[in-house]
């Protein structure tokens, strides 16, 4: 989708401040995300709560710029080595249909040799090549190549069939997703009221996807209990898990909550225990279950890896374990630059920790729900694969892919480009009835 949302014309005053601003926290933000680590988003979100003067046009303007830097980060400033205002303007380029006002200003305060179009329109093959032609003239010019778009050692922990089609993807602004609790049409009338363009997905009878800048709560405010933000790939994994009314569940690493909401939902009666280590994000669980009426959902701080588990056993528990997080690059493209090899292990071993901890608290007879939003192969199919080693007495179970309706043989992996949004692996596991 474009990413351009700015159709009045602004004043030059404006325009000049956005330049401004830019030129003022840019460079910044890049040495703390790339050097120490931090991510875009928080960084973003902590300026702007300093500077509560500025309106939902320069938080526009800024979210746009900013995220369009790191989408490109490794053409522009790597390899081209542009500075903050040029890489912010030619990434604005490569993610538009039509340049935003105060991009064309921009524009002006950059010494490029050439005028800026917007290149939205052509594939990242078309669009590197576009680029290379630009600038084979500038001094030190090095050939722009795919591969630039991701860190070094990406390459080695993914199917390399993939890869292409991987970092492809990274390059596309997905839609936003939201998990409808009440009546489909109902909110997607709303949306259509308020001239929002809505696509309800064609297998998943519950999501309906939103240009990612849209503002949910100012459109939809009056439904709010009607709706969870929830990725369409988020949304298979309590489809996978398939709980039945009345069902046990432990979600172990539940975070704020949107898989246990999402088994809540499905069972309509039952019980879910939400835990992790993290009390806000439980805090915030406990938040979101009120508003929407949900009274089952019993919270308690655990540590998935460490602590003992419980004695009690549950019909089904569910693993949306700590990852490396690649399979949302496309909405977080600052993450790439923040990755490594390194991480991609660690959180493997971290994962079968849990998975191997966590297996004492299903039924015999139960079903243990396995999901990482990431593609990596150490996180992904050697996980099970050991789990499966260490553990005879659970197996994989086949299961219906929510995307196609095709059977499965117990794990499946969803990539960005089967459904635009989130990349996620789940694996689903019976426990022996003796």
């Amino acid at each position: 989708m474009d990413n351009n949302t700015q159709k009045k014309s602004l004043p030059e005053k404006v325009v000049r401040r956005h330049a401004e601003l830019l030129n003022e926290i840019l460079p910044d933000f890049s040495t703390l995300v790339i050097d120490e680590g931090r991510p875009a988003d928080s960084l973003l979100n902590a300026f702007l709560r300093t500077r509560r003067e500025l309106g939902s046009r320069d938080r526009r303007f800024l979210s746009q710029a900013i995220f369009s830097y790191f989408r490109w980060y490794g053409w522009t400033v790597n390899k081209l080595q542009l500075n903050v205002q040029e890489a912010s303007l030619i990434g604005t380029a490569l993610d538009s249909t039509e340049l935003p006002q105060s991009f064309q200003y921009l524009e002006t305060c950059c010494k490029l040799p050439f005028s800026v179009e917007p290149l939205g329109l052509l594939s990242t093959e078309e669009q590197r090549v576009k680029l290379n032609e630009l600038f084979k003239d500038r001094d030190g010019f090095q050939t722009l190549e795919l591969s630039d778009l991701v860190f070094s050692e990406f390459g080695s922990v993914v199917d390399p069939e993939k890869e292409a089609a991987l970092i492809e993807s990274f390059q596309q602004r997905p839609p936003a997703w939201i998990r409808a609790r009440a009546e489909m049409q109902e909110l997607v009338s709303v949306l259509a009221e308020q001239n929002v363009a809505a696509a309800v997905h064609k297998t998943i009878g519950t999501a309906i996807g939103v240009d990612a800048g849209i503002s949910l709560q100012h459109v939809l405010g009056k439904q709010a209990a009607k709706y969870v933000v929830q990725d369409a790939a988020s949304q298979c994994v309590g489809l996978i898990a398939d709980p039945q009314t009345d069902g046990d569940w432990w979600d172990c690493c539940a975070g704020a909550g949107g898989k246990a909401l999402h088994l809540m939902d499905l069972m309509h009666s039952g019980k879910v225990l939400s835990t992790d280590v993290r009390i806000p994000a439980l805090k915030e669980l406990k938040k979101r279950a009120r508003k929407y009426g949900i009274k089952n959902i019993r919270t308690q701080p655990f540590n998935a890896v460490n602590d003992e588990p419980f004695t009690k056993t549950f019909d089904g528990v569910m693993v949306d374990a700590p990852c490396s997080g690649w399979g949302t690059w496309s909405r977080n493209p600052d993450a790439r630059w923040r990755a490594s090899r390194r991480d991609v292990m660690q959180c493997a071993t971290r994962q079968l920790k849990i998975l191997n901890n966590v297996k004492w608290c299903v039924k015999p007879g139960g079903v243990l729900i396995y999901a990482v939003c990431t593609f990596s192969r150490p996180e992904t199919e050697e996980v099970v694969m050991n789990f499966l080693d260490q553990h005879a007495d659970f197996s994989l179970e086949a299961f219906k892919n929510p995307l196609t309706g095709e059977q499965t043989e117990g794990q499946l992996q969803i990539w960005p480009w089967e459904n635009p949004g989130d990349g996620m692996f789940i694996a689903r596991f019976r426990r022996k009835e003796d």
